[in-house]
């Protein structure tokens, strides 16, 4: 039995090297998606599985056995005006609570969009917010509001459209926080930051992402938020004012799909996320 009990401790330790092979720091959360569920780690946008589902095909697992699929559905009708602006809207996505949250967090994950994606016009995805400690869930959507300093943030990675490109495109932050400038139109709508040499993401292939938020100090624009694909920093943003206190902390992850103008189904793949307060890097291809 004790030989048995060494095994088993030693391939619990081998996995998780294979996991989270870099991270140092506090391993908040990881995912791998092979329990088969989502239990109460996890919230999702409607019980619907055609949004998303448990992913058991091969060619669509990065690594174990399952991976999690995700699908904004083609929009169903009449376009809407919004706010001045034309929608066909379609969501999916899962999110996460680390409460009461962290002064600096990392999200490693890797995503693959399938071989006929195309969000059209403009999608969000990738969010890593900082809610109210004591009323997290009071400051959810607030979409074209600016934040005041006490109430959130949010960084988000996504891809955009660019002519010539296909898509998804290329990659950037969509970013809310108090120093944001309005737009044309009087909303407060995420503000975008662009890596120095344009990165762009191509179908049908799985990408290492990892995006780290760093807080400010309150009182000073010392803030950061970076990204990194296949372990390569592709874009750092620095001197943000996030917040003005420190009732505000990262405490919360969507990792989703939202398509503005959403005509025909668009799906990718999710497998392998590990949350952390330090780099965590991609995932080792063999034991070391």
């Amino acid at each position: 039995m004790k030989s048995v009990k060494i095994i088993l401790q030693l391939t619990a330790a081998a996995l998780i090297t294979l996991l989270m092979p870099n991270a140092y720091g506090e391993v908040v959360f990881s995912e791998d998606f092979e329990s088969g569920t989502l239990g109460d780690r996890w919230e999702r946008y409607k019980e619907d599985p055609a949004r998303g589902d448990f992913e058991t095909r091969p060619e669509h697992v990065h690594s174990g056995q399952k991976s999690y699929r995700l699908t904004a559905l083609a929009f169903e009708g009449e376009e809407e005006i919004l706010k001045g602006h034309a929608f066909k809207q379609s969501d999916a996505w899962l999110r996460t609570w680390f409460l009461p949250g962290y002064e600096t967090v990392h999200i490693r994950w890797y995503a693959k969009f399938a071989d006929d994606f195309d969000q059209g016009k403009n999608m969000h995805w990738f969010q890593v917010w900082a809610c109210r400690q004591d009323d997290p869930r009071s400051v959810l959507g607030g979409a074209g509001r600016k934040p005041d300093g006490t109430d959130r943030f949010i960084a988000n990675v996504e891809p955009y459209r660019v002519e010539g490109v296909s898509p998804p495109g290329q990659i950037r932050f969509y970013t809310y926080w108090p120093d944001m400038k309005q737009s044309p139109s009087g909303y407060y709508w995420g503000n975008h930051f662009y890596p120095e040499k344009p990165f762009t993401i191509e179908r049908d292939r799985w990408y290492c992402f990892e995006m780290m938020v760093k807080c400010n100090e309150p009182g000073k624009k010392d803030g950061e938020q970076a990204l990194w694909v296949d372990g390569k920093e592709v874009m750092r943003v620095e001197g943000l004012r996030w917040r003005d206190t420190e009732n505000l902390k990262l405490n919360m992850l969507i990792a989703g799909l939202y398509v503005h103008y959403c005509e025909r189904d668009c799906t990718y793949w999710l497998d392998d996320l590990v949350i952390s307060t330090e780099y965590v890097g991609p995932l080792k291809t063999q034991l070391q």
